[in-house]
């Protein structure tokens, strides 16, 4: 491909939605899987899978980008194998590990796609949010939870490090903030900024959206972040390469010992 062709296709992605580019999408995924050695078994369809695959790549960045090491867990017959739908038991399915060595000491996390976590109100409720970074080995299956004795895997509250939503839309108010009943849910400490400090940096809970925000969405997403310890990300998919590359990482919300908000 010459660079005059590759500028035509620059401008023209620049004037199309980004709801339909599924092939590049889907050429960035194995490109990333393949940064790991390792191939894709593709099994997702729709435009909103392979968006939500990209999304999930973007959070394995963030942590290779503050210097955890990230490696490829329960290849499915040697593929990386997506969780693209709440169904399905997690065993079935790979995910990503990323280590951080702070004196001597690994610290250890799953970055799992859509398991199941439990409320950090009540016990036996739970939500599935699209992406969990939990503490290793802590997925759990029990034939409980459904009338049809069904496996459920799930994760207890006391295990979720943070979790981030993917929303293939425009970005517009109830979106925003059906994203804090969630953050309610999942982590309540977080809105009423009582977070314990103890674990190494991760992002905040994190809602990424494809959609370019208008003017009213922008002061909710400033109101929301200048309130919690959040991210509101629009325009993922344009702006998620840059958004989450080791230049630009300190601009996002985390937590941990080595906060940069």
């Amino acid at each position: 491909m010459t660079t005059e062709t590759i500028k035509e296709s620059e401008k023209i992605l620049k004037t199309i939605s980004p709801f339909k580019e599924k092939a590049l999408l889907e050429k960035e995924i194995i490109a990333f899987v393949n940064k790991f050695k390792s191939t894709v078994a593709n099994q997702a369809t729709r435009m909103s899978d392979f968006f939500e695959m990209s999304c999930f790549n973007h959070i394995v960045t963030f942590y290779e980008n503050n210097n955890y090491l990230a490696s490829i867990e329960n290849l499915q017959v040697g593929k990386y194998r997506y969780k693209c739908s709440t169904s399905g038991v997690q065993s079935n399915f790979s995910h990503f590990k990323v280590t951080k060595n702070i004196e001597g000491k690994d610290y250890i996390f799953e970055i799992q796609h859509n398991l199941a976590v439990q409320s950090s109100h009540h016990n036996e409720i739970f939500t599935t949010p699209d992406i969990s970074i939990i503490k290793k080995d802590s997925v759990n299956e029990t034939v409980e939870y459904y009338d049809t004795k069904r496996r459920f895997c799930f994760v207890e509250n006391k295990d979720l490090m943070t979790f981030c939503e993917v929303k293939q839309f425009n970005p517009f108010p109830e979106l925003l903030f059906n994203f804090i009943g969630v953050v309610n849910e999942l982590r309540k400490d977080i809105l009423t900024n009582t977070a314990k400090v103890e674990n190494p940096i991760h992002i905040a809970p994190s809602l990424m959206i494809s959609g370019k925000p208008n003017k009213q969405a922008k002061r909710i997403k400033e109101e929301l972040e200048k309130r919690y310890c959040l991210n509101i990300i629009f325009d993922i998919f344009h702006s998620g390469t840059a958004t989450f590359s080791r230049r630009n990482v300190n601009g996002l919300k985390q937590t941990g010992t080595v906060s940069t908000k």
